[in-house]
C-alpha cells in the first residue's frame, strides 16, 4: 500500500469548498490502497520543475496537486493543494520538492517567474536608520535552513509589514523561525526547534526511508501529516479550521508528548494553541496507559462542550472512553451528589445578591462606613474568592488570610464580614438552597478526605482556561489528582480572566517553577486582528497563576487580511440595520461565507436577542447560543461575548462597544475604588476576548461615544 501524505494547503483549499470533501476522499482512498492507479490519471504537468509532480482529477472543474515520491515497493503521495483546473496546472508547473539541507525538513518550494514589468518596477532601496528587524548574517540564517535568498531579503528587513509580506511565500516553518529571530529569540534557540541532533539530516527526497525521517520531524509536520488509515483521514477533512487538529508546531509536539515530574502550565495568548494543546495532551496521556483516567475541565459548559466535541475528532473510541471531560461546576455537582445525594438548589445570581443584603441588613451592628463597603456584590466576591478558598475555614484562619487585589477592610471589619456570611448561610439553610461557589468547597473538602470515595480519582488532569478559576476550585483539583508526574496540565491567559480572580498556584499545593512555558505564535487571527485586540488590553495590568505580570510581548501572526473596521452608528436602530446589511453582504457577496462561520457578539442578553431578532427579520438564518451549546453550525451564531469564549469564526461583529458600556458606566458609579480597577480590567478583557474570535474579518459597532478601549482608528472611521 502506498503512503498518503496531506499538506496543510491541500485542507485549507478543502475548507475553502466543501463539496469537494467527497471526491477528495475518493481520490486518497484509491491512492493510498492497492487499487490499480490508471484510472485517475495521473499527468505530469509540461514544462513541471519537478519531474515528481503529478496532477490528478477531482472533479471536471478541479485537479489535485500532487508528489510521487519514494520507490516502487515504497511509494508516497504527497498531496500539496487542490484548485480549478487551469490553477492546479500552473501551480503544478511552479513547484519543486525537496528535504532541507540544513535540517532535513521537508518543504514544497513554489518559484514565480517575475514578470518583466515587476522586474523593471524594482527601484534602489532607499537608506534606512531603523535597525534590523532580523539581526544576523545570511550565512547564519542559511546554517539553520533558511532560503539563501530569502535570507539576503531577511537580513536587510526594516519594517515589520516587509518582514510579513516575505514570510507569507516560503515554507511555514521558515517563517516562523524568521519571527521568532525578529522578536528576540536566539539563533541556537531557534536551531534547536528544528535539528534533531541525534539523527543524520536526510537529503534525498527520493530515498523513502530518508523521505519518512523527514516526514517525522518536527519542522514538517508544522505543514505535512502522514495519514494512518481511513479513520484519521476521515477526520482530517471532517469540518472547517480543522487544521488545528493535524498541523502542531513543533513547541505544541513537545508540550503534548513529553513527561513532566509535576504540575505543569501553558501561558499564552488567543489564539496561541493552548486549548489545542490541552486536547492532544488529554488524548496522549489517555493513549499511552490503557488505565489511565483522564479529566479534562474548563470553567463553562460551553467550553466544556467543545472540548468534548474536538476530542472526538481526535481520539479513536477506545482512547475516548479514558478521557472524561466536564466543566468544574459540574463536577463538583456530581462529587457532592454522589457522597451525600441530591444537591439543593441554586438560586438565581439575583436571587443570592438579595439574600446578601438580607444578611448585611440582620448585621445590625455595621456602622455607615462599613455599609459603604460591605455591599452584596463585596461580600459574594469576598466569601467565593477568599474565605471558600480556606480548607474549613473559621474566623481565626479567614483573619490571617491574605486578601491581595481585593478592597482593603481593616481587621475589625473583617470580623463584621464574617458575621455577615454566617447569617448568609444561616438564611440558605432556611431556604433549602446553596450557592454553586459553596457546592464547589463542599466537593473540595470530599476531594481532600482520603476515606471518602471521590478522593483522588484521576491519574492526570488537564485544565483549559484556568485563568477563570477561584481558589476553591484550585484546591477541588488539587485533592482529585494524586501529587506525581504528569497530575495537573493547565493553560492559562491571563488576558481572557473574565470570571475569576488573581490566585497564585503555590498557595494549594500546585507548584510550577521551573514547568511552564508561553505560546506566542497566533494561529488563528491575522496580525491586523492580534494588533488591534492586544491594543484593547493597554492600560491595564495582568498576572497570571504565578504571581508574574504578564504582557502581549513577543505576540505574533504569520497570517494577514484586512484591517478591522469601525462603525459610529447614529442609533440603536442605526447600528442594528447595518449589523443586518453587513451579515447579508457576507453571506451573499461574490466570496459568500456560510453561516455558520459568521459571529455577533455582544455584552448582555437583551441585546443578542435584539440582534438575533433583526437578523431573522432581514432573512438571516441566525441562532442564539445557549449556556450549553454546542454551537448550531447552520446559523450566523448570536451570542454574548462570555459564551464565544474558547470559539473562533471566519468573520465576527462585536457590538455595543461604546462608552457607557466598556467599561460599564452603571457599575463603575456603585464601585468602591479598589473594585473600578478589577472592572475595568475585567471590561478590557472581556472585549479583548471578542475580538480575538475573529479569524480573518472583524467589525466592531457602536452607538454615541466610541469606548477608549478601542485603537484611535479604524479603517472606516
Amino acid at each position: 500500500m502506498a503512503t498518503v501524505v496531506l499538506a496543510k494547503e491541500f485542507q485549507k483549499n478543502l475548507n475553502l469548498d466543501g463539496s469537494l470533501k467527497p471526491r477528495a476522499w475518493d481520490l486518497l482512498r484509491k491512492l493510498s490502497s492497492d487499487e490499480d492507479l490508471t484510472g485517475l490519471n495521473l499527468k505530469i504537468p509540461k514544462g513541471a520543475r519537478d519531474s515528481r509532480v503529478r496532477v490528478a482529477r477531482v472533479t471536471d472543474n478541479h485537479r489535485a496537486v500532487l508528489f510521487a515520491a519514494g520507490s516502487a515497493n515504497d511509494q508516497y503521495f504527497v498531496l500539496v493543494a487542490i484548485h480549478e483546473h487551469d490553477k492546479a496546472y500552473e501551480y503544478a508547473e511552479q513547484i519543486t520538492m525537496r528535504l532541507n539541507p540544513a535540517n532535513g525538513v521537508f518543504e514544497v518550494l513554489r518559484e514565480v517567474t517575475p514578470s518583466q514589468d515587476v522586474e523593471e518596477s524594482h527601484a534602489p532601496r532607499r537608506h534606512d536608520d531603523r535597525p534590523r528587524l532580523v539581526p544576523f548574517t545570511v550565512e547564519e540564517l542559511v546554517g539553520i535552513g533558511i532560503l539563501k535568498d530569502v535570507a539576503e531579503q531577511a537580513v536587510d528587513v526594516r519594517g515589520e509589514d516587509e518582514l510579513q509580506e516575505l514570510c507569507l511565500n516560503i515554507p511555514e516553518w521558515q517563517g516562523d523561525a524568521l519571527l521568532d529571530l525578529a522578536t528576540g529569540s536566539a539563533l541556537d534557540v531557534v536551531r534547536r526547534r528544528y535539528v534533531r541532533p541525534d539523527k543524520a539530516v536526510p537529503t534525498d527526497a527520493g530515498d523513502s526511508a530518508q523521505l519518512r525521517d523527514s516526514l517525522s520531524r518536527a519542522g514538517s509536520q508544522m505543514q505535512f501529516v502522514v495519514v494512518e488509515g481511513d479513520e484519521h483521514l476521515r477526520r482530517m477533512l471532517d469540518g472547517d479550521f480543522a487544521a488545528w487538529r493535524t498541523f502542531l508546531h513543533p513547541d505544541q509536539r513537545d508540550l503534548i508528548q513529553k513527561d513532566r515530574n509535576g504540575a505543569f502550565r501553558v501561558a499564552g495568548g488567543a489564539g496561541t494553541g493552548k486549548t489545542v494543546v490541552a486536547m492532544h495532551r488529554a488524548v496522549a496521556l489517555a493513549d499511552r496507559d490503557s488505565a489511565a483516567r483522564v479529566l479534562v475541565t474548563t470553567f463553562t459548559r460551553n467550553l466544556a462542550n467543545q472540548l468534548r466535541s474536538g476530542l472526538a475528532q481526535l481520539a479513536d473510541a477506545d482512547v475516548l472512553d479514558r478521557i472524561e471531560v466536564v466543566s468544574i461546576g459540574r463536577l463538583a455537582h456530581n462529587i457532592v451528589a454522589r457522597v451525600y445525594g441530591v444537591v439543593s438548589t441554586v438560586p438565581p445570581e439575583n436571587e443570592q445578591q438579595r439574600m446578601w443584603q438580607r444578611a448585611l441588613d440582620n448585621v445590625t451592628d455595621l456602622t455607615p462606613a462599613d455599609r459603604a463597603v460591605l455591599t452584596p456584590y463585596f461580600m459574594s466576591v469576598e466569601h467565593q474568592h477568599v474565605i471558600l478558598g480556606i480548607k474549613s475555614a473559621d474566623l481565626d484562619q479567614y483573619l490571617a488570610e491574605t486578601r491581595r487585589g481585593l478592597t482593603k477592610i481593616s481587621r475589625v471589619q473583617r470580623a463584621r464580614v464574617w458575621r455577615v456570611v454566617e447569617e448568609f448561610t444561616r438564611l440558605l439553610a432556611v431556604e433549602n438552597c446553596t450557592t454553586h461557589a459553596l457546592v464547589v468547597a463542599k466537593a473540595a473538602d470530599i476531594a481532600h478526605t482520603p476515606e471518602l470515595p471521590s478522593s483522588n480519582c484521576y491519574d492526570h488532569v488537564v485544565v483549559d482556561e484556568g485563568q477563570d478559576l477561584t481558589p476553591a476550585h484550585w484546591r477541588l483539583l488539587r485533592g482529585i489528582v494524586p501529587v506525581g508526574p504528569n497530575d495537573l496540565f493547565i493553560c492559562e491567559d491571563a488576558h481572557q480572566r473574565i470570571y475569576g480572580r488573581q490566585v497564585v498556584l503555590s498557595r494549594f499545593g500546585i507548584e510550577t517553577r521551573g514547568r511552564s512555558q508561553k505560546l506566542t505564535l497566533n494561529y488563528r487571527t491575522t496580525r491586523q486582528v492580534l494588533d488591534y485586540a492586544t491594543t484593547v488590553l493597554r492600560g491595564g495590568e495582568f498576572v497570571d497563576l504565578v504571581d508574574q505580570d504578564e504582557s502581549t510581548t513577543g505576540y505574533r501572526s504569520l497570517l494577514v487580511g484586512p484591517e478591522p473596521d469601525g462603525y459610529p452608528a447614529r442609533s440603536w436602530a442605526d447600528e442594528k440595520q447595518f449589523v443586518v446589511k453587513t451579515v447579508q453582504d457576507w453571506l451573499n457577496g461574490v466570496n459568500p461565507t456560510s453561516p455558520g462561520s459568521i459571529a455577533v457578539l455582544a455584552s448582555q442578553n437583551n441585546i443578542r436577542d435584539e440582534l438575533a431578532h433583526a437578523l431573522q427579520d432581514g432573512g438571516v438564518p441566525a441562532v442564539i447560543t445557549r449556556a450549553d451549546g454546542p454551537m448550531d453550525g447552520g446559523g450566523v451564531q448570536v451570542a454574548t461575548m462570555h459564551r464565544a469564549k474558547g470559539t473562533e469564526f471566519a468573520r465576527v461583529i462585536v457590538v455595543g462597544v461604546d462608552d457607557d458600556s466598556f467599561p460599564s458606566r452603571y457599575r463603575l458609579t456603585h464601585a468602591s475604588d479598589d473594585e473600578r480597577s478589577v472592572i475595568e480590567v475585567r471590561s478590557r478583557c472581556l472585549l479583548y476576548v471578542a475580538c480575538t474570535r475573529a479569524r480573518d474579518r472583524l467589525v466592531v459597532t457602536w452607538t454615541g461615544r466610541r469606548s477608549r478601549f478601542l485603537p484611535l482608528s479604524t479603517s472606516s472611521d
